[in-house]
């Protein structure tokens, strides 16, 4: 990293931030060596060298906990320098930055709180190309990030006006923007629970939406550009695909399950048809997807029971504690299409939180989840 010339410094700082997003813990303990050369680098006239310091800056900032209280000040200056003044291709990652020291911050990002947000706010409700699009949907990923970092009681003021934004987004024709939304709304959603209900009427229709999208046009005459294929020569690797449809309705459900989570009898109008798709979701041919809808649907049978507040299950068949009506109407609907893929699945991260997700459930509800 102090190497006078810049095609090895280049490429070591590529490096750098390989690592230390693959190491994030590991390397944060490094700080003191790290720090003062990845803030050097940040000011470097090489607009390659400052976005990859940039971008490990991001990484090693989520894992530093308390030691970046040292060197807050001075980050947050020039974190702040670089997304008004920077190269455009590194206020992306400038946002997602500051995101990332409020987080790691806490109670010490509150004097920067205000004039962060204000600049949040104004990357927000940018209108243009695809490159101010992709800064306009890290500021809405950023600014649930801050949310959740500064509390519900400092960000309150704020919510409707920032909510406004992120739902003024989806309705620009751009799944980055609602990628974006979705991650805004099940972010907020759990910071302010039952407050954040009066959204629904709008968030929830534009769920369905992303949910019914079709995307037969994808094998149509071809994969679209932006598509991404995972899997290689070997026979025994699952092969993957992941398309922006694909990755919109992956953020989608998962939203939606923190939505009902937080939301509870609130959300009771749009459970019927979002567990529809939902359940579809589950034979879809991108991993991440039947993932997100897994974790989802469990989610949703979790939620039931707790609006319903039963007594302690007890052990044994036939059931001592008989769960409540709709919570057994959603165990029925859940568990055989749940099962239903397990056998033919493919994927071992789907298996793996599918297996995860069965013992969650079992410890929630007992019995009741395995008795049919």
């Amino acid at each position: 990293m102090s190497s006078p010339c810049g095609i090895v410094l280049n490429a070591t700082v590529l490096n750098a931030a390989v690592r230390i997003d693959e190491l994030d813990e590991e390397v944060a303990g490094y700080h003191e060596k790290l720090m003062p050369m990845i803030f050097s680098m940040t000011s470097d006239a090489n607009p390659t060298i400052v976005k990859y310091a940039t971008n490990a800056l991001d990484c090693i900032l989520e894992s530093m906990g308390d030691a970046i209280l040292g060197y807050l000040p001075q980050l947050m200056e020039r974190l702040v320098a670089l997304l008004e003044s920077g190269p455009a291709e590194v206020k992306p990652i400038a946002l997602s930055a500051l995101g990332s020291a409020a987080h790691s911050s806490g109670e010490a990002f509150a004097p920067y709180f205000g004039g962060v947000v204000a600049r949040i706010k104004q990357a927000m409700a940018l209108t243009g190309e695809d490159d101010v699009l992709l800064l306009r949907g890290v500021a809405t990923d950023t600014m649930s990030t801050v949310a959740e970092a500064a509390g519900r009681d400092a960000f309150r003021p704020h919510l409707d006006e920032c909510t406004r934004l992120a739902l003024q987004g989806m309705e620009i024709d751009s799944p980055t923007l609602r990628e974006s939304a979705y991650c805004y709304v099940g972010v907020m959603s759990r910071v302010f629970e039952g407050e954040f209900a009066q959204y629904l009427g709008v968030i929830a229709p534009q769920i369905l939406q992303t949910l019914r999208m079709d995307e037969s046009a994808v094998f149509g005459l071809g994969i679209d550009e932006g598509s991404e294929m995972g899997g290689d020569d070997d026979d025994d690797e699952p092969f993957n695909i992941n398309t922006a449809v694909s990755d919109e309705k992956e953020v989608a459900a998962d939203a939606v399950g923190q939505l009902f989570a937080s939301t509870t009898t609130a959300f009771l109008p749009y459970v019927e048809e979002i567990t529809a798709e939902l359940v579809q979701l589950l034979n879809h041919y991108s991993d991440t997807a039947r993932k997100a809808a897994t974790v989802s649907l469990f989610t949703f049978i979790r939620t039931f029971n707790k609006i319903a507040s039963p007594e302690p299950w007890m052990p044994g068949v036939p059931l001592r504690v008989p769960v409540d009506e709709n919570t057994q109407a959603m165990i029925r609907l859940v568990m055989p299409a749940v099962l239903s893929i397990w056998e033919d699945e493919d994927d071992k991260t789907v298996v793996t939180q599918l297996c995860s997700e069965l013992r969650l459930i079992m410890k929630d509800v007992g019995p009741a989840a395995t008795i049919e």
